[in-house]
């Protein structure tokens, strides 16, 4: 992890906001986190550039020194691309992203691998993530100009990855749960599975993103997901640097 620390001083800080990206035409909630963040703050102390208009500072339980709620409405004329955010003295670079439409959609990491196991050793799980994107001034695909949506809520499923014929490591690998963790089964050799193998084998990971709630467009993503037999020695560096 890149970590930058900031020293806290009286003043209002502004770490981040969420959700990263807002789609033009609608009304949405922010939350903006930071430190100092006084909850009696006029909309009109917060701004968040051209084509945004803060409506007003939302007031629930929640809301402390360390976060704030915000609800904003983006005008229909609103230019696609990233916004700053001011707030009294502090300031954000690129707190949120303005957009019209998602044209692609990616699973990371493009290749994962998870180790089965529980039975005599950890299993190793491996996490999935999916991020939109807009295709930027030029119209295209994964370009230098293609913008950054953020991380987005998705379907997540599995499909074989046909290696050999009849090839049945979906029924056998593991699941993958709705925030995209995928669980590794149980270690073998497993006396269900032909050749009484263990539960290993690879698979595509399907991400399926539905669209907004006023378009019909479905995207989808896939990475290829290696589930490998056990970790059963782990050597540790400063043990094996000894003399």
């Amino acid at each position: 992890l890149d970590v930058t620390l900031e020293r806290v001083a009286g003043a209002p800080m502004v770490s981040g906001v969420h959700p990263p990206a807002i789609r033009i035409g609608t009304t949405e909630t922010l939350r903006v986190y930071g430190m100092n963040l006084a909850p009696q703050t006029p909309p009109g102390a917060i701004d968040l550039g051209p084509g945004i208009e803060v409506l007003r500072v939302i007031e629930t339980t929640e809301t402390t020194g360390d976060q704030m709620d915000i609800e904003v409405r983006v005008d229909d004329a609103a230019a696609v691309g990233e916004r700053d955010l001011f707030f009294d003295q502090a300031a954000l670079p690129g707190a949120v992203t303005v957009y019209d439409t998602v044209h692609r959609v990616a699973v990371t990491p493009q290749a994962g691998m998870a180790r089965v196991g529980g039975v005599s050793v950890p299993k190793q799980y491996q996490r999935f993530e999916a991020r939109a994107f807009h295709d930027g001034r030029d119209g295209e695909s994964d370009t230098d100009d293609e913008v950054d949506l953020g991380i987005i809520d998705v379907g997540w499923t599995v499909e074989e990855y046909a290696a050999t014929f009849g090839d049945d490591d979906i029924r056998y690998v593991g699941e993958i749960d709705g925030q995209g963790l995928f669980t590794p089964a149980d270690d073998g050799p497993n006396v269900e599975r032909s050749g009484n193998r263990n539960n290993v084998g690879d698979v595509w990971v399907i991400a399926t993103y539905s669209g907004d709630a006023d378009d019909e467009q479905v995207l989808r993503a896939r990475a290829h997901l290696l589930v490998t037999v056990p970790l059963y020695m782990r050597w540790e560096p400063t043990a094996v640097e000894q003399p």
